[in-house]
């Protein structure tokens, strides 16, 4: 097991060193097993990377045997995406693998920078990552051994490499005997919940440690982690990760799948291909693609972000309308029901003070207005004689006062005979004072001031309009979300329509969409495919030699190109003519 962790170079003990052919130069990386070389091959010129075991191991027949033998299994590995094997060998007792020399730096390497890497990084390593596994497991070569530190990245690129197949598996093969099940090797972090536990693995533990690593990327933190190893492979063996909507809330709800497929306990329930997985991710990377365009123009506004703000906006507008209509009735309703209530009070307490002022027992009339401030808060109440003078006030300031009349808006009375007047006072609060007469035998005698404070209409007013507002809100947001996930299930199938569409236009008269849906869409899935059917069969008629060879027919840019009218529907000549 090899940690490919870059260290510091360090030159060896001379530049005529050699491992057989190979001149080395500097050590590059060192782990529990072997120490890797930069090298130079002076028989092709080269500059390539040599591993050696460490020397305690290399006269360990055990250990010495399953180096070379899983090495050159894994010599036959060539792939764009991971390290190559170029040669295998002894020098005396020391076993030694050369291979392809990498310019670049490990994904270890980054993670221990604190790096963050974007989304759609992440996932065009991950492309890389499957597809290397799919090629090596083809091949019947298990990696094992997993992990960022065996990634390697190349400088000035987002090109990966897999290294270190050094601990291997091949299957079907007599190398097995050299990794017995039961063996755990690997790095424990990265292993999946059969390798922890010794059983027999496959390619899907290789992809179980991939997703260890894309989660780790996409986190920046392991799944599974814990003190001791026996705690690391229990909560491999047993616990389920962190959600990644609770780190990285901002991740497509698709890659979050992915992953979470990839960690499943049961190999059965993972992907089961690393081709699988890296056509899943490709799907992922054409949507951030999609969405990253959409960004960019600005022209393409998705249809359940338009539906959610044209819903959004019909309802606000409509609500808005329709509350403030209801605000104004009801504030002219509560108006009109306080000046019917000030009206009637005033000419109730122009009566009841008639006598006192007849008589001139003003004593009685402060012992009335007193009694009648006590039991409910009216701004004033004031008894005026026939003369203008103050005989009773809540405000004991103002009686043996003329009564000096206040500037205010004069508004029309419901109750005959009385006056109303709005106005404000100095400390800002709003009164309407009810003027009434106060009659003695058809004879006017004095007049009651009585003025109601606007305050508590003003604050019912208020409230109403904040609970409309509120309601105006939640009911909108609510209208948006409905509209956005409702237009949300509707874009799925005009995703599909659209690549069916994208592959008609291309010439393949022989894809189907061939899914039942009963709804709007599956007539239109059933009439694409009637369309389809019927472009293949006049296709077949006009080109016979070229029905059943595979080769795809020539599309509309062709029949634009040479003119030929053969692909165009003939009842539609002057169509035909103009395009």
């Amino acid at each position: 097991m090899l940690d490919q962790t870059m260290l510091a170079w360090q030159p060896v003990q001379s530049d005529s060193d050699k491992v057989g052919r190979y001149q080395m130069r500097e050590k590059i990386g060192e782990g529990a097993m072997a120490r890797v070389f930069k090298a130079y091959d002076p028989e092709i010129d080269r500059t390539i990377a040599i591993k050696v075991l460490r020397p305690e191991l290399s006269r360990v027949e055990d250990y010495r045997t399953r180096f070379l033998r899983e090495s050159r299994g894994a010599g036959v590995l060539s792939h764009p995406n991971i390290v190559t094997v170029y040669d295998v060998g002894e020098d005396g007792e020391q076993p030694y693998i050369a291979m392809e020399f990498v310019d670049g730096h490990t994904l270890s390497d980054l993670l221990k920078k604190k790096e963050v890497l974007s989304t759609k990084t992440v996932v065009e390593i991950g492309i890389q990552l499957a597809k290397a596994l799919d090629y090596a497991h083809k091949r019947g070569v298990i990696h094992r051994d997993v992990k960022p530190a065996n990634i390697m990245q190349l400088n000035d690129s987002k090109t990966i490499k897999v290294a270190d197949f050094g601990i291997c598996r091949i299957e079907g093969g007599d190398a097995t005997q050299a990794t017995r099940v039961g063996d755990v090797l690997g790095t424990p972090n990265y292993m999946s919940p059969e390798q922890v536990s010794g059983q027999a693995v496959d390619a899907r533990s290789d992809l179980f440690s991939a997703g260890v690593v894309l989660y780790q990327l996409l986190a920046g933190a392991l799944p599974f982690e814990g003190d001791t190893l026996v705690s690391v492979a229990l909560k491999i063996m047993k616990s389920d990760p962190v959600p990644l909507d609770k780190l990285r809330p901002d991740l497509p709800l698709s890659l979050r799948r992915i992953i979470d497929r990839t960690l499943r306990k049961q190999p059965d329930k993972r992907f089961q291909t690393g081709d699988e997985l890296a056509q899943a991710l490709i799907g992922v990377a054409k949507e951030i693609a999609e969405a990253g365009q959409r960004k960019e123009h600005g022209r393409l506004i998705p249809i359940r972000v338009r539906w959610a703000l044209i819903m959004a906006t019909i309802v606000s507008v409509t609500m808005v309308l329709a509350s403030a209509f209801i605000h104004q009735r009801q504030d002219e309703a509560m108006m009109q029901q306080a000046m019917s209530y000030g009206g009637s009070l005033a000419k109730f307490m122009a009566s009841r003070t008639s006598s006192y002022i007849l008589a001139e027992e003003w004593t009685e009339v402060d012992v009335f207005i007193q009694d009648t401030i006590s039991r409910q808060a009216f701004s004033h109440l004031q008894v005026i004689d026939h003369q203008g003078i103050v005989r009773g006030s809540n405000l004991p300031s103002q009686i043996g006062t003329r009564y000096v009349t206040q500037d205010g808006d004069v508004l029309t009375s419901h109750e005959s005979g009385v006056k109303v007047q709005r106005y404000q006072l100095p400390n800002q609060r709003e009164v309407l004072d009810f003027e009434a007469p106060v009659v003695f035998q058809s004879r006017t005698i004095g007049t009651v001031h009585l003025g109601i404070f606007l305050s508590p209409l003003t604050e019912v007013s208020r409230l109403t309009l904040l609970m409309l507002g509120a309601l105006i809100l939640v009911t909108t947001l609510a209208v948006a979300a409905g509209s956005y996930f409702l237009a949300q299930r509707l874009s799925e199938p005009l995703r599909v329509l659209r690549n069916s569409l994208k592959e008609l236009a291309l010439g393949r008269y022989d894809y189907r969409i061939g899914e039942t849906r009963r709804d709007d869409f599956g007539e239109l899935y059933e009439a694409f495919d009637a369309a389809a059917q019927s472009l293949q069969q006049r296709h077949d008629l006009d080109h016979p030699e070229l029905k059943g060879d595979g080769a795809p027919p020539r599309n509309l840019e062709t029949v634009i190109v040479t003119g030929d009218q053969s692909l165009q529907p003939q009842p539609h000549r002057n169509a035909t003519s103009t395009v």
